[in-house]
């Protein structure tokens, strides 16, 4: 495979494990208000939404082969597009007269606004790394039983070995 679509790869693997659970984490601690959802089916359709990405993003943690890279390459990138991501926030306020979310209103939050980009800045690095860590623990608690790279048993790649080891030893 090309190196670009193996970083490609990993870019979008990394993106969806750190990116869901920014959600989740924003969503359930700042935007998430009982009292706009009244109705039974609303609650059950939000929760759904916003806390079964996570299960979702926890489960691919545990059972994908993927790995998040500790290379600070990585985790910057994704820090970096999270910025751009605010920075559309305050373009859709620009030409739409709205903001995206409300956390992020500077009219309303002046004197909290920068601290809050910042903090969510830093916020993308560490949490990208708690995850890293929290892979590395479950691989040490649940080490991998499969390797992609060695041949199964009966597999075409192990029948042709043991073919050329018995066509050798009748010679």
């Amino acid at each position: 495979m090309p190196k670009i679509l193996q970083l490609l790869h990993w870019l979008l693997f990394d993106s969806v494990v750190l990116f869901a659970t920014v959600v989740t984490i924003m969503f359930w601690s700042s935007i998430y208000r009982s009292s706009d959802y009244t109705s039974a089916e609303l609650r059950w359709s939000t929760a759904s939404v916003h806390a079964l990405n996570l299960v979702c993003v926890l489960v691919d943690m545990l059972v994908g082969a993927m790995m998040l890279s500790p290379h600070w390459s990585h985790s910057l990138t994704l820090a970096i597009i999270g910025m751009l991501y605010l920075a559309l926030a305050y373009i859709n306020e620009a030409v739409n007269g709205w903001f995206t979310y409300d956390f992020l209103n500077y009219r309303k939050h002046k004197a909290v606004i920068a601290p809050t980009i910042i903090g969510m800045f830093v916020g993308f690095l560490f949490l990208y790394y708690v995850l890293y860590g929290i892979q590395l623990l479950l691989e040490r608690v649940l080490p991998p039983t499969f390797d992609a790279w060695t041949p199964l048993r009966g597999s075409d790649e192990e029948d042709e070995v043991n073919q050329m080891v018995s066509i050798k030893s009748i010679r």
